[in-house]
């Protein structure tokens, strides 16, 4: 078990009062964040009701510093329901982008996941919404590791094959594959920053290139 207590993926009966009576006794000003990050612990654990019961406790949260960790939330729920129910997960990534619009405290992707969600509905005002969402996350200018850009990228050839535009599939899939090729972009954490794709993939970004 973890040494810090808001960190353990357990979620039994006896684990919530105990998480709730160190909760009581910790500083004010760190009691969201400590349901912020204990929230991350059960989602990676598969609770995920648990998590999301959390992160809407730390956006409800009047405890000192709590709109510090509000945005982190936001982006959570949002991650958290992406695959489970996108209207759901739209409606988070839109509150992050409308109440804390400098991203500060998150991956600083929210427009890049809000668009992979505006493409899978497949209109024509949904993918030029989405197509907005991605060039305000470049003038943004934040978050160019090759994982993210290569998601990036992903994004702009499903708009450009929607809308016919050959030679910009064929631009994208090629830097897209430039940054799925790169190496470590911290040498102490190889991970980091790094594109994870699988085979099917690069495959389609290969045909998609030529």
């Amino acid at each position: 078990m973890t040494d810090e207590w808001f960190r353990s993926p357990d979620w039994s009966a006896e684990a919530q009062k105990d998480f709730e009576a160190r909760l009581a006794r910790a500083r004010p000003y760190n009691r969201a964040q400590y349901v912020r990050i204990k929230g991350l612990a059960l989602h990676k654990a598969g609770e995920r009701r648990g998590a999301r019961e959390l992160w809407e406790r730390v956006l409800q949260s009047t405890e000192e510093l709590a709109t510090t960790q509000q945005a982190s939330a936001l982006e959570h729920l949002g991650d958290s329901y992406v695959g489970d129910n996108a209207a759901a997960a739209e409606d988070y990534y839109r509150r992050l982008l409308e109440e804390h619009p400098t991203l500060n405290g998150t991956s600083h992707t929210a427009e890049i996941s809000l668009a992979e969600l505006l493409i899978g509905k497949g209109n024509r005002d949904s993918m030029e919404e989405a197509l907005a969402l991605l060039n305000s996350f470049l003038e943004r200018g934040t978050s160019q590791f090759p994982s993210v850009l290569f998601r990036w990228h992903l994004a702009l050839i499903s708009i450009a094959q929607a809308t016919g535009e050959k030679k910009t599939v064929q631009r994208a899939a090629r830097t897209a594959l430039d940054l799925a090729s790169r190496g470590p972009v911290f040498p102490r954490h190889k991970d980091v920053g790094v594109v994870d794709a699988d085979a099917k993939t690069l495959r389609r970004l290969r045909k998609l290139a030529k």
